[in-house]
């Protein structure tokens, strides 16, 4: 389904685990806090309540995250092989709302 060459530069992902994207995108502080609030099921994937952090998740994807008061729901647009900083992070989500 999803192979990868591991001495390709330019590898192509097509989906990655919510727990990673999450921290990679500065959403979350670790993937353990990611993985935390995924459990405690603060997290949506396509309006549906998620308890796994293994989900994988795609492009296109609507991740509806509740922190503390605050809603947020984000459109998935990319991904990353590692933690980005922030400007770049920003990047691999579009912000639909935050109520």
């Amino acid at each position: 389904m999803n192979k990868i060459n591991k001495n390709e530069k330019n590898q192509i992902v097509d989906e990655q685990r919510i727990d990673n994207w999450l921290f990679r995108s500065r959403l979350t502080k670790s993937r353990a806090k990611a993985q935390k609030i995924i459990l405690d099921g603060y997290v949506k994937i396509n309006k549906i309540r998620t308890s796994k952090p293994s989900v994988k998740i795609r492009i296109g994807d609507i991740i509806t995250l509740t922190k503390l008061d605050t809603v947020f729901i984000l459109s998935v647009e990319n991904f990353a092989k590692n933690r980005l900083n922030a400007k770049e992070a920003m990047k691999l989500y579009k912000e639909i709302k935050i109520m």
